[in-house]
């Protein structure tokens, strides 16, 4: 751990873990295309990634623990930009379900309802769904809404 690690918030914390899973999707397929990459990108500037966290996390995600100290809320738009990945180039590969589940095992969704929620999650619409209208229609199917 380096020692500028100690300082970083809570917050910063969870942004980084979770930019971490969005790049174990995109890697998953042993490829990352143009469109994953410019996600990416975009992804890291919203969570104010710098741009040697980037690239380390890049080479290597699996470095970084997943946090799954989050709100049922914040679990769900984790989710949301993490099927924002999975479409990111149109084509659905068995290897991106796959670490999808792990992850969304490792964001702390009940473990008995795992398959539901990515298979769920997967038929949403993404480019028509807002974060609002997604995180809806999950909370209807947790029956939290």
């Amino acid at each position: 751990m380096n020692i500028s690690d100690i300082y970083l918030s809570i917050g910063q914390k969870r942004n980084i873990s979770h930019f971490a899973n969005i790049v174990r999707i995109a890697k998953s397929d042993n490829q990352i295309s143009s469109e994953e990459v410019a996600f990416l990108a975009k992804v890291s500037k919203k969570y104010s990634i710098t741009d040697e966290n980037f690239k380390k996390i890049l080479k290597s995600p699996e470095s970084v623990p997943t946090i799954a100290h989050l709100d049922h809320i914040e679990r769900i738009e984790r989710l949301y930009e993490l099927i924002l990945m999975v479409k990111a180039d149109r084509h659905i590969e068995n290897e991106e379900v796959l670490m999808l589940r792990r992850i969304v095992i490792g964001l702390a969704f009940p473990l008995n309802r795992v398959q539901m929620i990515v298979d769920h999650a997967l038929e949403i619409d993404i480019e028509e769904a807002s974060m609002d209208s997604f995180t809806d229609k999950m909370l209807r199917l947790l029956k939290m809404k």
